[in-house]
């Protein structure tokens, strides 16, 4: 992740970790009337409250509008989409120790853990990424509890995507993967070189992207991918946006907890895979 989004993030929760910036912020969602007597009742003294505000404003969380300071638009989504989930796993506190003593005996998946235990982990059953990390990091985490099937088509090579996969594999879980045509004739011509030669880690990831076989005997098929997709266990989805300005750079992908959509999207991958050919191992 880029450094300048680091920083602005760390200034942002900064101010927000003080307990009366947040009292503020959280009184902005109704919109906070711009009177004299506004800090008495925060039970702040106008000092505390002023500065306070003012930074909460050149931070881009909060703006005046007719008589009032209101959630900018970046205010009221850092709200819905991090706060409210923070302040409901707080109270989830006690829960979420059980979650995890419970995940460590090895007997339940956090599925059935979440549904035991009444844990509210998303609002929703779709979410938009834009950060190609964030959402690596989620798929990853969501691999861990796979039971049944994980199906893959990647216009990319991630490392921590692809160990998953194989440790499915080796777990007798339904792995299928479908590899661009671009992306492994680009890797390809990278480590063909002859005056480079492959040695260590960049032979490592030769082989997992042209050798079906290496490590385990898992089948890689190679076809044009109109965009990334995974299912897993017929439920969970993550499907790439592409930004057809750049097609080549990550933009966008949607996580979704669908089975209708998890049906849909298998039949299309199903369909490339039938129609495309197995990875040969180079010569």
């Amino acid at each position: 992740m880029q450094d300048d989004i680091i920083q602005e993030t760390s200034r942002l929760l900064a101010i927000l970790a003080k307990h009366d910036a947040l009292t503020i912020f959280m009184e902005s969602v109704e919109g906070i009337d711009a009177s004299t007597d506004t800090p008495a009742r925060l039970r702040m003294s106008k000092k505390q409250y002023y500065t306070r505000l003012k930074q909460l404003i050149d931070a881009g969380l909060i703006t005046k509008s007719k008589g009032k300071y209101v959630q900018t638009t970046m205010g009221r989504i850092l709200y819905e989409r991090c706060l409210q989930v923070i302040f409901e796993q707080v109270r989830n506190a006690k829960k979420l120790i059980m979650a995890d003593i419970l995940k460590g005996s090895g007997r339940f998946d956090m599925d059935e853990i979440y549904r035991l235990l009444q844990i509210k982990v998303e609002s929703g059953s779709a979410r938009l990424i834009t950060d190609y990390d964030l959402l690596i990091n989620m798929l990853q985490e969501r691999m861990r509890d796979v039971k049944s099937q994980a199906w893959y088509a990647t216009r990319y090579f991630n490392e921590h995507i692809i160990s998953r996969v194989i440790e499915l594999h080796r777990k007798s879980v339904d792995v299928r993967v479908l590899v661009d045509r671009t992306l492994v004739e680009r890797y390809i011509a990278e480590y063909m070189d002859i005056d480079k030669g492959l040695h260590g880690h960049e032979l490592e990831r030769f082989k997992m992207l042209t050798d079906p076989f290496y490590p385990d005997r898992l089948e890689r098929r190679v076809t044009d991918i109109p965009f990334s997709m995974v299912v897993l266990d017929g439920r969970y989805v993550g499907i790439e946006l592409v930004n057809a300005s750049n097609p080549g750079r990550f933009y966008a992908g949607v996580y979704i907890e669908n089975e209708y959509i998890a049906s849909q999207l298998s039949g299309f991958f199903e369909t490339l895979y039938a129609s495309a050919g197995i990875a040969r191992k180079h010569q």
